[in-house]
């Protein structure tokens, strides 16, 4: 199986770490982020994963090299800024079939990850992501969800008009047809290609896409104040 890692982000809130480093390489209890990310995608059995590097590239590869632990390593450049989506779609030619995709900011315990690679999940589902449950949704891409069916996403709905505190936590189970969805994403008002966008084309196309809650502890990094956090977390409280 294949993991994809969104590693091009440069992490403007948490500069001054991210002026030398890109933001998945600060440190989390002793050791870069993006480490912890990629041993839950070997844990879940991926043997090749493919990561999407911009910002200052040199410090993952250098790092990383072309192997890491079980998992041969390729790297895939974005040059500009251009979404998420845009990233995804760098790696369509080398994926095989269904993969693990995530962001390399966000953490969650191991069995999520195996869960996600576990081809008997996908029996009703064509794509499975992660959700979580905030009490801020309006900061994140909410789900509007029926059981385990999602039914759409609401991209930072302003407070109280939120359809749920469901938030899409940004680690995915996909199948090759994604791309289908991806290279009919448009141009956001951000100027991007963004991800959600393409989830929200897949489904039109009569998709089904579910979700899974994450229950235990899950890290994601937006702000300073998040790593300082996170790196204060005993032992027990740290995903697993």
């Amino acid at each position: 199986m294949q993991g994809v890692v969104i590693a091009a982000g440069r992490g403007m809130r948490l500069r001054p770490i991210t002026d030398k480093i890109p933001k998945c390489m600060f440190e989390l209890k002793g050791r870069p982020m993006l480490e912890h990310v990629l041993d839950r995608l070997i844990a879940a059995n991926a043997n090749e994963i493919l990561l999407v590097v911009g910002y200052k590239r040199e410090v993952i590869e250098d790092h990383f090299g072309p192997e890491y632990g079980k998992a041969k390593l390729r790297y895939f450049v974005q040059e500009q800024a251009k979404g998420t989506s845009h990233a995804l779609s760098l790696v369509e030619d080398y994926v095989r079939d269904m993969f693990i995709l995530t962001n390399s900011d966000v953490l969650a315990e191991t069995k999520y990850y195996k869960m996600l690679g576990d081809i008997g999940e996908y029996k009703k589902a064509d794509a499975i992501m992660l959700s979580r449950t905030v009490h801020d949704p309006w900061r994140f891409g909410v789900l509007k969800a029926q059981g385990n069916s999602v039914l759409d996403i609401v991209e930072k709905p302003m407070p109280g008009e939120e359809p749920s505190n469901l938030v899409n936590a940004g680690i995915y189970g996909f199948e090759k047809s994604i791309f289908e969805a991806v290279r009919e994403t448009p141009l956001s008002a951000r100027n991007e290609y963004e991800l959600v966008d393409s989830l929200k084309i897949f489904m039109a196309k009569k998709n089904r896409v579910e979700h899974r809650l994450i229950e235990g502890p899950c890290i994601d990094i937006e702000h300073f104040h998040d790593v300082e956090e996170a790196n204060e977390l005993d032992e027990s409280e740290f995903p697993k």
